[in-house]
């Protein structure tokens, strides 16, 4: 199953882009709203299946369009143990390819624990991708490999490869198109070494593959 989790948060116009696309392109789906993201979903008259959270950021608008539309709706505490947002992804099963739309930037407790239960997913299986419409986040796991499109960026994509687990390193890390190459190379946590990097000009797609560890590949807008 496909699916599209939209959590609150200051996004950028670029993450509207993301949303419509998704919806009208993807026929069989499920979109949850976490919160606050129903209204952002709202704004764009788009119906989610499922709206959940406590409910402490919605406003009032977000609220009448879910109630209009008969959104399933979940409820849960304020005082709990997880968050709107992994409550959502544990929805999802092995297998299941996802798209999560949430804040890259401002509340950094929160995007770190979002990259941190994407890779933590990705090494159970799915399939899954963070991002705010302007940057893009893809966890490996394991043996694992992705392929990126970087035309959309127009030559001004910014790539790095952030190692994840202090306890251990990433092994096998080879790159194609990139200006920075690695083969079969190793990748620590707490260094900046594999940070920065960008496509090589004539580059369209790029490639990142490892035999094992927890990388993080985020692609960005050059600034």
């Amino acid at each position: 199953m496909r699916y599209l989790i939209v959590t609150g948060g200051p996004l950028p116009q670029e993450a509207s882009d993301v949303i419509r696309s998704f919806s009208a392109s993807i026929e069989e789906k499920v979109i949850i709203a976490c919160d606050s993201g129903c209204d952002h979903l709202a704004r764009l008259n788009i119906v989610p299946d499922i709206l959940l959270g406590d409910m402490d950021s919605i406003s009032q608008k977000g609220l009448k369009f879910a109630e209009k539309n008969k959104v399933f709706t979940e409820i849960y505490p304020v005082e709990k143990d997880w968050t709107d947002t992994e409550i959502a992804l544990n929805k999802t099963e092995a297998g299941d390819k996802i798209m999560l739309l949430c804040p890259v930037s401002a509340r950094i407790d929160h995007v770190i624990a979002n990259l941190g239960i994407a890779l933590k997913l990705k090494g159970e299986g799915r399939d899954i991708v963070v991002t705010d419409g302007v940057t893009y986040c893809y966890p490996l796991s394991g043996e694992d490999k992705v392929q990126i499109d970087v035309t959309p960026y127009e030559g001004e994509a910014a790539v790095s490869l952030i190692p994840w687990n202090f306890g251990k390193k990433v092994k096998g890390v080879t790159t194609k198109g990139l200006y920075y190459p690695l083969d079969d190379s190793e990748l620590t946590a707490g260094s900046s070494f594999s940070f920065s990097n960008h496509p090589k000009k004539s580059a369209k797609k790029i490639s990142v593959s490892i035999k094992s560890g927890m990388l993080l590949v985020a692609v960005t807008k050059s600034v």
